[in-house]
Parts: C-alpha cells; structure tokens; sequence
C-alpha cells in the first residue's frame, strides 16, 4: 500500500469514526462491509477512535441536552454516552484472540474477571469471530460469554447462537450452558437455543456430543436434540441442514414446536415481547415464517398462518385462540 493511500484510508476510516460518533448513526451494515473488505480498516478505524477520543478529552465541555421527543435509538444501551465515550468496532481485551463485529446494531462487551461477555437486545444480532477461523453470530436476547485464555471455551446463559467451528482435535471447542450440560464439537456447524434449562441443538456439519445430566449422545449433521428442561430426557430428531441457523436469512423453521417456543423465537428476532394465552399452551406449530418487512408485518402474516388472534399488548402482541380454534 502506498502513502496515497494509506492517506486514503486513514481519511475513510476517520469519516466512518465521526459518523458512528453520531447518537443518529444507523448505517451499521455498510460498516459491517467496509470493514471486512479488508483487515487494514479495522487498524484505521481503531487509530481514528483513538484521535477522535484524545480531541475529545481537550474539551472538557458537557454534551448539548437531547430533547425529550427524540427518541434514543433502538440498537443504543440505555445510559451510554454517545458524544464522549466513541463506540468501538474491535474489543482490545481479546488481543488474546477474539475480535467482535456488529451485525444490526451496535455490541456490548464486559469484561468480568476472568470472562468477556456478550450480549445482544431483542432484535439485535452480532458476530464473533475467533482467531482460529471460527464464528459465533448471536440471535436477538442472547448473551454468552468467553474465556480470553481458552476462547474455545464458551458459556452461554440463555438465547440462541450459530456456532461455526474450526475443529480441533487437541483442543476441542466447548459450549457450557447454565446448567453445566456440555456441547463438543467434532468439526461442526450448530445452532444452540438455550432458555430456563430448556435446550434445542441443531447440527448442519459434522457432529456434536452432548453431556447432560444422566445422558450423553452425538447428534450427527442433520439431527437435532430437545430438552424441555435440565432435568428432562433429551429427545433426538431429524432436522434438514438447510434450515439450521436459517434465522440470520430472513426465515425461521418450525417442526411441531410449541406455540409458546415459537413466541419466544419470534421475540429473539423482532426485538418486541411476543407471548401467548395460557389456553394455548398445549398447541403446536409446524411450517416456515419469514421475517422481512418488520414487526408489524410479520406478526400480520403470523395470525392466520398459525391460527390465533393477536391483540396488541403496550409495544408488543399476545396470542389467543382464534374464532373456531381449538387450544
């Protein structure tokens, strides 16, 4: 790279840093692409947060007050300054090996101890991508967390997540959940959904052996397992690889699940609360909702494809049995 363009860069990278310093800032996707085009801009964009913090710090002069009609932005955590404190693309705790990239909205990494945690809102998802070539994309209300000195160790407390894994027989990659069951891979693509000790794994390739309480199984490319709580025996189904992890496409797969874990999927992915009446607890849905087109646009297509009534309940929806329907 030559010095004119190395000039070029650092001008880009500086424009992207001032405009995501902006509380209106929403173009989180073209970022996303700007920076994986190539490794160098993550370096820039890093060094223009950098100038733009220390230009900061020579005024020390309090941000304007934001107006009560203007709304803060969805994918912004409540409390966070958005004037002084320049949101960060890298995480400079993971030099260990782990870089953070944001996908829908903006990332939230805590350092507790000995772990970096992660955590994404309701309808916010965002991508980790490990040194050794491995992902994780995290789906909406999800947080899990990563040990910088092992970050083929993860635990996940609850939501769901897309693991992409390089494996490696020396070092095989773990996922924990809450209640200590263990997830290993054997070179492998797999979607977790982990809530209240209930558990869904689906795998697209290789292989997964799970260890929980009493019971241990590998669950081979194409099947899957449910857990309808910690104490629970596991069930193991087919599942058809094309439709693990379909949620970051747009769709989400149901096989004769609960209408409730349907409600809880659909919560992860629009980022609005979606529950259902107790009358239809014992109900089932099997078929394919696509997500496009926002929340009030899917939850149009939601009512008469599962066949309930939907009420709207403050910013989200309540499911009740339809006319004619049967809980």
């Amino acid at each position: 790279m030559n010095a004119s363009s190395d000039e070029l860069l650092r001008e880009e990278a500086r424009l992207w840093a001032i405009r995501v310093g902006d509380p209106a800032f929403a173009d989180w996707e073209g970022l996303t692409l700007w920076l994986e085009a190539d490794p160098a801009r993550n370096i820039a964009y890093e060094a223009a947060l950098d100038e733009l913090s220390a230009a900061d710090a020579l005024f020390d002069v309090p941000p304007a007050p934001v107006p009560d009609a203007a709304p803060a932005p969805a994918w912004q955590p409540a409390a966070v300054p958005v004037r002084r404190e320049r949101r960060r693309w890298g995480a400079p705790a993971l030099a260990a090996g782990v870089a953070v990239l944001a996908v829908g909205g903006g990332w939230l990494a805590l350092d507790h101890g000995s772990m970096q945690e992660y955590a994404t809102g309701p309808g916010q998802r965002r991508a980790i991508e490990l040194a050794d070539g491995s992902r994780i994309v995290l789906n909406g209300g999800t947080r899990l967390a990563i040990n910088p000195a092992n970050p083929r160790s993860v635990t996940m407390a609850d939501g769901e997540a897309l693991f992409q894994i390089r494996h490696d027989e020396r070092r095989p990659f773990v996922v924990t959940t809450a209640d200590g069951t263990r997830l290993i891979d054997v070179g492998t693509t797999f979607n977790v959904i982990g809530q209240g000790g209930a558990l869904s794994v689906e795998v697209a390739e290789g292989a997964v052996v799970y260890r929980g309480t009493g019971a241990e199984m590998r669950l081979d490319a194409g099947e899957m397992l449910t857990r309808a709580n910690a104490a629970a025996q596991p069930r193991k189904a087919a599942v058809d690889p094309k439709t693990v992890g379909s949620w970051r496409t747009g769709y989400l797969q149901f096989a004769d699940t609960p209408l409730a874990e349907l409600a809880a999927d659909l919560s992860r992915n629009l980022g609005v609360p979606v529950t259902i009446d107790g009358r239809l607890a014992s109900r089932r849905f099997s078929g394919t909702i696509m997500t496009d087109g926002g929340a009030d646009a899917v939850m149009a297509r939601v009512g008469p494809l599962v066949d309930v009534h939907l009420e709207r309940r403050g910013d989200g929806w309540l499911m009740t049995p339809s006319d004619g329907a049967r809980p």
